[in-house]
Order: structure tokens, then sequence, then C-alpha cells
């Protein structure tokens, strides 16, 4: 007898616009965008979110925060955020997001790294909250944030710290290069871009290149996320600037001390909403300077 054989379906293209994938992020989502300190940062879509005035979302910052957390405070697109440190490292404190926490004008969830790690696990796993090991009662943050509770381990009775599933509506992500179909391959630290994107409801990725799939058939072991965890794959050529791209660009420093130092709704006018494409953003910046940051990798 014959075993009849399936067919496989035909793989589903993602390739789409900024605009067209900005779209997926609505008034009142909660939004979790990859990389960590000054690298990897999905900038063009965090610019492109401003631009659409996208209001109420509930931030998702990752472990080590920086710009973009903090331009999003300050474009008025965050009500809460759920955070363990936003700040610009050696560039100083995150100026938009300390003025939004001292006023109040957003509510702030303070987890730790463990919190925001084993939160999005919880999420990618379907699972309603997660449990702490012994020892981490001695922090501050279960003691002062409201998100964490008690609990009993039906197995020996002793209490138990949890916090909830984290599960973003939309992940973003930036990195080198992405086939049209969304695997993703990092060149550096995959940080939590690969959790991020198994927990939440749509994943978002923008690029450097999309290269053919057979590139990434030819060394599977280099993709660091399959593309079934994928929506949507965005072209943007530096699209983490003015952080960088491991593998691929520095950050740039002055633009980042530029943004630190500059009035906020200047700045947002100057580099975001008066500049309509990411195509005229890299104009503004210039072509010569975006490539001297190649050059100082």
């Amino acid at each position: 007898m014959t075993t009849p054989v399936s067919t496989p379906k035909a793989r589903r293209q993602k390739v789409t616009s900024l605009e067209e994938a900005a779209a997926l992020v609505r008034d009142g989502c909660t939004l979790a965008f990859g990389g960590i300190h000054a690298h990897n940062g999905p900038m063009a879509l965090i610019r492109e979110i401003i631009r659409r005035k996208v209001r109420g979302l509930h931030l998702i910052a990752n472990v080590s925060a920086g710009v973009p957390a903090d331009i999003l405070i300050g474009a008025g697109c965050v009500d809460t955020v759920t955070v363990s440190y936003i700040g610009l490292e050696h560039h100083g404190f995150a100026p938009r997001f300390r003025k939004a926490a001292e006023t109040g004008k957003v509510k702030v969830i303070d987890g730790d790294e463990i919190y925001y790690v084993l939160g999005l696990k919880a999420g990618a796993l379907g699972l309603p909250f997660v449990p702490y090991p012994p020892g981490h009662e001695a922090r501050d943050n279960p003691r002062r944030e409201s998100t964490y509770k008690r609990t009993t381990d039906p197995y020996t009775g002793r209490e138990v710290i949890v916090s909830p599933a984290i599960v973003p509506d939309v992940a973003l992500i930036h990195v080198p290069f992405c086939d049209p179909y969304g695997n993703v391959v990092h060149l550096g630290s995959v940080t939590s871009d690969d959790l991020i994107c198994k927990a939440a409801r749509h994943a978002i990725v923008t690029c450097e290149e999309i290269v053919p799939l057979e590139k990434i058939q030819a060394d599977p072991r280099r993709t660091t996320i399959p593309g079934h965890y994928v929506d949507c794959v965005v072209k943007a050529p530096y699209g983490a600037h003015p952080l960088s791209c491991h593998g691929v660009y520095v950050s740039d420093d002055e633009h980042i001390r530029r943004y630190r130092d500059a009035d906020i709704d200047a700045y947002l006018q100057e580099y975001v909403t008066g500049l309509p494409r990411h195509e005229q953003y890299l104009d503004k910046i210039g072509a010569a300077h975006l490539a001297g940051l190649r050059e100082s990798l």
C-alpha cells in the first residue's frame, strides 16, 4: 500500500513597508522592542510609530533600555512602562523617562531583569505566571511592586514569589539579515529578541538587508529566530541609527548626545515628525557620516 505524501504549503513572503508594519501598533497596545543598551534597537520603526501619533502604549522596555524607550516616552506615546532600567549608559540619564517618572506622567511597573526574562518565557509558553527561585524575596522589587504576588508551592507548602506572564501585542526588532519569510540572522548579541518574538502576538523585523532564502538554508545553524515567529519583514538600512547594529555599524555617540541635550519637541521636529520617511532621515544624517560608522566597526 502506498502512503500518500502530503504537499507542503507554499511559503508566504512577509515583506512589507515600514509604514504598513508600523500600522500594527495601535493606540493602547502593549509594545516590546529588542536590542540592548545602545545596540540593535528598532529605531526606524519607533520613529514611524511617533509619526503616526500612537498613544496609550504599555511599553515593555528591554532589560537595559535607552533611546528607543526614552524617545517614545518623550513623544507622548506611552502611558505605562514595564522597566528594569532605562538610561543612556555612559551618556547619563534618559531625560524624558526620568522626567515622566518623577512627575507621574507614566505609570512605572518596576521589575528587575529576571522579571522581564522569566515573564517573556512564561508568555512564550502560554503560562499565566512564573515562579521565582528561593532568595528573590530579599530583593526590593517584590516588596514594592504590586504586580509581584505570593502563592503556595503545592509540593512543599512554602511561599513562592510569582510575577505575571508578559505577552506583548507587538514586538519590534532590528537585525542585520532576514529572508523574505522571516528567518533572522544576528551577527552579534541576540539578547531577548528571540523571546519577545516568541511571546508576542505579532512580531515585526526590520533589517539591513533582505537576503534570499537560499542564503539562510546554506547555513541554517546561524538562524537566530525562525520565520514562523515573524509576521512582517521590512528592509530598513541603518534602521537602528543612532544605535549600533552589531556586525554592521557602531552607535553614533555624537547623535545620541545631541538627542540627550536637545529640546525634545525641537528634536522630534528636526529628525522625526518633520521627516515623513525613513529615507529622508538618512539623507538628513548624511551618507558620508553613516558610512563612517561602518568604517569604525
